[in-house]
């Protein structure tokens, strides 16, 4: 396939070198041109031209506003791409305003949210919840397929069910992993060694992804980011949005995040509760 790639960042990088290495042919635009730089695609000075004529288009931004720029942007091409892929993490509303304008030209919208961080985008696993017309699924399925695990893609529904799903993936993110600090404080104040917890929990039924994949990462003191504070908080906010009522146990988590730094990996939060190596 050809395809334009919109946002060539932390996670888009990945993806990028994964649709080459699948034998996708792949322009892209990144606003800051460095970004794009040693990656197997070729650089084109704006959106349109990065998606003009191409047979799909792929973006992983950051937020509403962010995607609103970017689909009106290539909407704007001579030649529209017939599917866009929004991979970003996004208001279900906006997704579906999107697919409306996308839809007077032709073009078929697919929200198409991650989740695996970095490391599943450089190793072609990431876990994909999609919305949109199935038939638009079908057609973005070969770059889909090089960019995460087809066994960990689920079609969720129409333009914007990928996102509710994503969103719930994401306040339990925020939750657990808050709750695991804070009860691994606990435990490392009694006199416990964390990672003799960390072992002990495995075996258990307190197990989680957070403490399998996070924690050790935690432990040693190691925040760089994969998945920064910031884009939890935005997150957490849709999903308030979408609840549209009061969330206690998602609002006590947002507000242990609050004043963590937002540049730093989620996982910094363990800092409010436990003794850590100094942070990298």
């Amino acid at each position: 396939m050809r395809i334009g790639f919109v946002g060539p960042g932390l996670m888009g990088a990945g993806m990028i070198r994964n649709l080459a290495a699948a034998g996708h042919e792949v322009s892209v635009y990144a606003r800051t041109p460095a970004k794009a730089e040693d990656l197997p695609a070729v650089p084109a000075p704006s959106i349109a031209d990065a998606v003009d004529g191409r047979d799909l288009m792929c973006s992983c931004v950051t937020d509403s506003d962010d995607v609103r720029r970017v689909v009106r942007a290539a909407l704007e091409a001579p030649s529209p791409p017939p599917v866009i892929v929004e991979l970003s993490t996004i208001a279900p509303a906006v997704a579906r305003e999107l697919a409306g304008e996308c839809a007077a030209r032709g073009v078929a919208y697919l929200d198409c949210p991650v989740s695996g961080g970095p490391p599943g985008a450089e190793a072609g696993t990431l876990a994909i919840m999609c919305g949109g017309d199935a038939d638009a699924h079908a057609a973005a399925a070969p770059a889909l397929d090089a960019m995460g695990d087809p066994a960990r893609r689920t079609h969720c529904g129409p333009v914007g069910a990928g996102l509710v799903a994503k969103l719930v993936n994401n306040q339990l993110v925020a939750v657990i992993s808050a709750a695991t600090a804070e009860a691994f404080g606990m435990g490392q104040r009694a006199g416990v060694d964390p990672e003799v917890l960390r072992r002990v929990v495995l075996a258990s039924s307190g197990a989680s992804w957070q403490l399998e994949f996070l924690f050790p990462r935690v432990l040693a003191g190691d925040h760089r980011p994969g998945f920064r504070v910031r884009d939890l908080r935005k997150d957490l906010g849709h999903a308030r949005d979408l609840a549209g009522r009061e969330q206690p146990l998602a609002d006590v988590a947002g507000a242990l995040f609050a004043d963590v730094d937002g540049a730093l990996d989620y996982g910094a939060v363990a800092r409010r509760f436990m003794e850590l190596p100094p942070g990298r």
